[in-house]
């Protein structure tokens, strides 16, 4: 039986010559950067599963504007590979419906069998039902009034997604949790994926992130690398010890809680 991927691990996360990515990665899902691609090949090696982000989130916030058919052109190098699970289709985090749209529209055909459309959580829910209706997947994206993700304001607009699409409508598409890869999110809701930069953010971190850890470790004898990769190794157990519920199990906990 193929084991079920919800954990994508944000690259690229430094450490070696790939050995603390490698951890990060095996017998788990990779989420690769357009903007940041310096590790999809050993992704593609070694994680069991991988997911192609667009770059639209951190461009904005950057104040950069990509070219999408330069992302085409790139994605077509590396669509076809066996471990390319999906790719998130082009969005504007702070545009319209009408804009975002136009990006799908846009989209060659040759990629839609692993394309997965943005929602954004300041869209209606009505083009979310469109979405679900359209495409086996469909991304959740934090933006607007729901930028701040785990907000109580955050948190009912995501009861009031999945209760439209999952209780309402009675849709079973599959949702992507960006930037969801978060116990507190990730064990509330019935995500079939979800991916952050945790590892990638907190593992370099030595000294400012769980320096416990790091005393432990050195305190084995541990080198520098080695140090890092019982980091990679301990944050992501504790990451993925975190699954989350069925579509059954959160309509049904929904419905005891209403």
């Amino acid at each position: 039986m193929t084991k079920k991927i919800n954990h994508y691990h944000g690259s690229p996360i430094w450490g070696g010559t790939g050995s603390v990515c490698k951890i990060a990665v095996e017998g788990s899902g990779s989420f690769v950067s357009f903007l940041r691609p310096d590790q999809i090949e050993l992704s593609l090696n070694y994680a069991d599963r991988v997911a192609i982000d667009n770059g639209a989130f951190p461009a904005w916030r950057r104040g950069l504007k990509i070219n999408w058919t330069h992302f085409y052109t790139w994605l077509m190098r590396f669509y076809h590979h066996e471990n390319l699970e999906f790719f998130v289709i082009p969005d504007v985090v702070e545009g319209g419906e009408g804009d975002n749209d136009r990006l799908i529209c846009e989209l060659p055909s040759m990629f839609r069998d692993k394309a997965a459309p943005v929602w954004h959580l300041h869209e209606s829910l009505e083009r979310l039902v469109a979405l679900c209706e359209t495409w086996p997947r469909v991304c959740f994206g934090s933006s607007g009034q729901y930028a701040a993700i785990r907000t109580a304001r955050w948190h009912r607009r995501m009861s009031e997604a999945f209760t439209e699409i999952y209780i309402k409508r009675q849709l079973r598409t599959k949702i992507h949790g960006l930037r969801m890869l978060d116990g507190r999110v990730l064990g509330n809701y019935p995500l079939d994926t979800a991916d952050s930069t945790n590892l990638a953010c907190n593992v370099p971190k030595t000294e400012q992130k769980y320096p416990e850890l790091t005393l432990q470790l050195r305190a084995l004898g541990c080198s520098e690398l080695q140090v890092k990769e019982g980091r990679c190794a301990v944050l992501k157990n504790a990451i993925e010890s975190v699954t989350p519920p069925t579509i059954e199990q959160w309509i049904n906990s929904a419905a005891q809680a209403a």
